[in-house]
This record gives C-alpha cells, structure tokens and sequence, in this order.
C-alpha cells in the first residue's frame, strides 16, 4: 500500500488538484479520493472587478435569469476538500456514472445493479456525497440546480425497500440548470397536403380551409451549462419571409405571434404562378397518365374544372389506371382502360375504353362511349357495347351495349342492345336485329329500391299491427267479463254516498283501474286505427308503383321486320309480356282489361 500524507486545501478545480497532489507525491490518482469539507460560489459580470459571493444557493435571490444566461455572466465556485488514499466505504458499493446531455445543461446519475446498497440509517446521505464526489471530478458545479437529489435519492430507497435489489440500470436524476431554449427557425407548412396527403396531382381546398402557414422565426434564449460555462444559442434563420404573396380575392390572411396563417375564401386547388400563391378553380394539362401526373382527386364539393386537351391522337388523354375526380371534366381525347372518372358533369370529345368506368352526378356528354357509365343525363353520339345507366338517356346512333334509364331517346339502333327503361323509349329508326326494347321496371335502382322499402315497411307494420290486436281484443274480452263486478262497485259506492257515508278505499282504487284501463282502450283502439290507416295509404302507393307497366310507352317512328322483341315486366308479379311487332307500329303499351294484361299496338 503505498504512503500518501493527506492534503486539505481550498480548489477551484478538483480534478486537476488530485492530479497535481498525486504527482507530488508519486502516487497514481486512481488511488486518490476526498471528502468535502464547504464549498462557496461566487459570480460577477465581466465588466464588474469584483467577484460577490453567493449567500444562498439560489442564484436569482442575488440576481436575474436574464444575467445569468448572459455571455457577460461568470460563475465559479471554490471547494475547501480533504484529499487521500481512496478507501472502501464500510457498507455501500455504489457502482455508477454522470451522464449529461449535449449542452451539458441536464445532470443524472445511472447506478449499475451490480452496487450494493445497503437499506441501513444515513444510507441517503452516502449516496448524496457518493454523487457529490463523482460531479466534482466531472467539473460539475454543485448545489446550485441540485435542489430535488435528496428526494429523487429518497424515492430510489423507496424502489429498493419495495422491490429489492436493482435488476437494471437505474436512471437517477440530479438535476438541470439554465437549459438553452433553441431559436425557431422560419418555415412554411403546406397543410393542404398534409390534409390531403393523397398521390394527386394537385389537392382540392374548400372555403375557410387553412391552406399554408408561415411560422414566424423566434430568437431562442442562451443557457448556462452545469459547469457553470455559459451555452451560446445561434439566431433563427429567415429563409422564406418574402416567399408568400397571396391573391386577396382568393386567399386571407391571419396573424398572431406564432405564424401567419392563411385560408381559403373560394374552393378550388391552392396554385403558385409568378410568386403568388391563389386558389384556382380550373387546371389545364394535355394528359393525365399514372407516370406523369398520377390521379387527379379533388372531390365534386371542391369547384375544380378540369381540362384535358391531347395533341397526339394516338395516346390516351386519360391514361389506363388513371383517377380523376373533380367537379367538371372536358376531355377532347380517349379515356384509357382500368380509368375511373367521378364529376358532376363530364364531356368527353373522343372515346372511351371498354374497362373504364365513369359516375356523373349530372350530364354527361360523350362522342364515343364503350365503357362503363351512370349518371343522372346521359348524351352520346354513338354507343358501341357500352353500358349506361341514368335518369335520361340520348343516344344517336346505338350499336349493340345496354342502357337502362327511366326515359330513353335513339336516333338510330342497329344490332343486339338492350334498351331498358321505366316510362318510355323512343326511338326514331331501327337498322338491324336482335334488339331487346324492355320496360322493367325494377331495373331502375331508384324505383327498385322505393318498391323493396315499400313492401317491407307494410309487412313489418301488418305484422305490428296484428301483434297489438290480439293484445287490444283479449284486453277488450277481460273489460267485458269486469263489467258486472264494476257495475256492483259503483252502486255500492253511490249508495254510501247518497247515505252521506265515505266510500270504501278498495272501491274507489278499483273504480279508478278500471277508468285507466277504459283509457288504455281507447287509445290503443285510436293507434291501431292509425296504424291500418297508414299501411292503407302505403298500400295505395305501393299499388300505383306496381302499375308502372301501364304508364310506360314504346315508341318507334320506322317499320319493325320482326326481329326486335319487346318486352314488358309486370314490377308485382315479375310476368313476362313479349311481342316482336312487323310493319308500322308506333307506340307499344300494355292495357289492362277484366284484370288481364295486353298489348295495345297503335300505328
């Protein structure tokens, strides 16, 4: 064991003078420790000659924040220490180190479970002086951002007490000092597509939608680390404050000490030309294709328009896998296959494939239709094996494909369609054969489903209906066996009246059930004559659906040859009327007589 003659002595700087005194003394420094006796802190300005000390271990009882965060402020502290020959201490083994964060601002303590602590008396000041130790030899400054160590040791005795020894590291916190605030640097969010956050080519925006916000660029604040070294915090860097220059009419403004939030006034896509930034309601390309521009989705509440006008005539204007929804669609090329398209009105100049699939919430013009389409008026130059279903159709010339609408209208029809409708077809020549004229009308969704909805709400009210006169006629039948018993009652009751006597309590408690329950019958008599009023009145409507045949007219201004076959479905019973006419027949209905239904041809 080597000799070393203890040294007391006032530092500034405990590492370095545990070095020295083992240089001193030819003995290495890892066999050196110390005990503390007192310690003094002491701060001034750099301006200032003096140096004051610290009465308490407050910092801001002698002076400000504001000071201390300052480059001009200084801090140090003197330690009067014992140094000598590192010893074991008797019962605790604390086995740990000081870790701190990057601005060394932060201090904590993490303790290896290997340590043996010891729950015995003065086991929390052993620990606290371990840890005093150990900051000093780190250059840390103590008793200054240390205040809650005493209880943070308290709680790790608490943990022990309750669980035992530690299993895994354990994170002790010591404490932080003036921790640096980092400055905001300037920056735009563009929150209509985070909002979106959709592969569209642009993103649509409604009035009153936060569309952009610049947040405003804010100085941060200096720290002062746990070494008492001050933490210089850069300023924040402006990059985009002349970036955003808005359209008034489109675009407004709002601005608080955070950002500069700005909305939308119309609906549209947010678009920036020549350094201004405003809600536009029409966008015009050449082609829409997955490569390169991806789908183009707005939504019909969005007022967007938009315009596709293809050169090359042998590329699709609406390329194959493509979505487009928008509020309107103008394209003067082709509609590729596997596209969807969703608008409220859409013109389409060219064709459209036999895979695509188009839903228009009101017109929808088309020269060349071969796809899919539904919507609410529907008017194309020549359908060739398409499909449409709307409220109206038109159609020029129709070669083969089905159409199904409430009322349809055909310049021509060639060969093998099917033409479905609920009132009327009309249809000025037919050139070919094989055709299917059908008045259906559960083919129409609409009247399908107000029939369905129909037919279960009278089953389900007759069935109501029933349940609760059974229940009126046995509560009725119960009354009527009463009457005579209650007639007895109320004699009684009038002759003690008459004599000036009272009543009998039980007389009068049945006199008053049997009152309530004469009420009870009337109302549920007054429901129950509600209720079969109601499935009357749904029944008249239902009935009036079910004679849709009846209204509904075809009408043909050419000749048939007899291969056009056409047919009516009865919408109650589902039977089949079928008819293919020969020479001039201009209008085909059905008319009902003696309750059988036939064909009234008129020419």
């Amino acid at each position: 064991m080597p000799t070393f003659v203890p040294v007391t002595l006032v530092s500034t700087n405990v590492t370095q003078d545990l070095k020295k005194a083992a240089l001193e003394q030819r003995v290495p420094v890892e066999l050196l420790d110390f005990d503390i006796f007192s310690y003094e802190t002491y701060f001034k300005e750099t301006t200032d000659e003096e140096w004051q000390r610290l009465r308490e271990n407050n910092l801001l009882s002698q002076t400000t924040e504001i000071e201390v965060r300052s480059p001009h402020f200084m801090l140090r502290q003197e330690y009067q220490i014992h140094i000598r020959l590192e010893k074991p201490h008797p019962y605790l083994n604390l086995n740990f180190s000081i870790a701190t964060d990057k601005t060394k601002s932060k201090v904590i303590a993490i303790i290896d479970p290997s340590s043996k602590i010891p729950l015995k008396k003065g086991i929390q000041e052993w620990i606290k002086e371990a840890i005093t130790r150990k900051m000093l030899r780190h250059g840390l400054l103590i008793g200054l951002y240390d205040q809650d160590l005493d209880r943070e040791i308290n709680r790790l005795i608490i943990k022990l007490q309750k669980e035992g020894p530690l299993t895994f590291l354990y994170r002790l916190p010591i404490g932080e000092f003036f921790i640096p605030i980092p400055p905001i640097n300037d920056k735009i969010i563009l929150h209509y597509k985070e909002t979106n956050k959709t592969n569209s080519l642009i993103e649509g925006v409604s009035p009153g939608d936060l569309i952009l916000e610049y947040i405003l660029p804010k100085y941060g604040r200096d720290g002062r680390a746990c070494t008492g070294e001050h933490i210089a915090v850069p300023d924040p860097s402006t990059k985009y404050e002349n970036y955003i220059v808005i359209d008034p009419e489109t675009v407004r403004s709002e601005q608080d000490e955070e950002s500069i939030r700005f909305f939308a006034t119309v609906s549209g896509f947010v678009e920036r030309k020549q350094g201004i930034i405003f809600i536009s309601q029409e966008l015009q390309i050449e082609s829409a294709s997955l490569k390169k521009t991806g789908s183009i989705e707005t939504g019909l509440d969005k007022d967007v328009s938009l315009k596709i006008n293809k050169k090359v005539s042998n590329e699709d204007a609406v390329g194959m896998g493509v979505n487009i929804d928008v509020l309107k669609l103008d394209v003067s090329g082709t509609v590729g296959s596997n596209s969807k398209i969703q608008a409220c009105e859409v013109n389409i100049g060219s064709q459209t494939h036999k895979k695509s699939q188009i839903n228009v919430t009101e017109i929808a013009n088309i020269h060349l239709h071969r796809g899919n389409l539904k919507a609410k008026e529907a008017n194309i130059t020549i359908l060739e094996a398409g499909k449409v279903e709307a409220d109206i159709i038109r159609i020029q010339k129709m070669v083969g494909g089905e159409v199904i609408a409430r009322e349809i209208h055909i310049d021509t029809l060639y060969s093998n369609a099917r033409v479905t409708a609920l009132e009327s077809i009309t249809i000025q020549n037919i050139e070919g054969d094989g055709n299917d004229l059908v008045i259906d009308p559960h083919a129409i969704e609409s009247y399908h489903d107000q029939m369905t909805e129909l037919e279960i709400t009278i089953r389900d009210k007759t069935s109501r209906m029933q349940t609760e006169s059974k229940d009126f006629l046995s509560r009725k039948l119960a009354y009527k066996e009463k009457t005579g018993r209650i007639k007895e009652i109320q004699e009684r009751v009038l002759i003690k009246q008459k004599r000036g006597e009272l009543p009998l309590k039980a007389d009068l408690v049945r006199l008053q059930q049997y009152k309530a329950e004469v009420e009870s019958l009337q109302v549920l008599s007054e429901k129950l004559k509600e209720l079969e009023n109601n499935i009357q009145s749904l029944q008249e409507k239902l009935e009036s659906l079910y004679a849709a045949d009846l209204h509904a007219r075809i009408t043909h201004y050419g000749v048939y040859n007899g291969h056009t076959r056409i047919l009516f479905i009865d919408p109650k019973t589902h039977q089949e009327y079928t008819i293919s006419p020969e020479g001039k027949v201009t209008h085909v209905r059905l008319k009902k007589e003696d309750d059988e239904k036939k064909f009234h041809l008129e020419s």
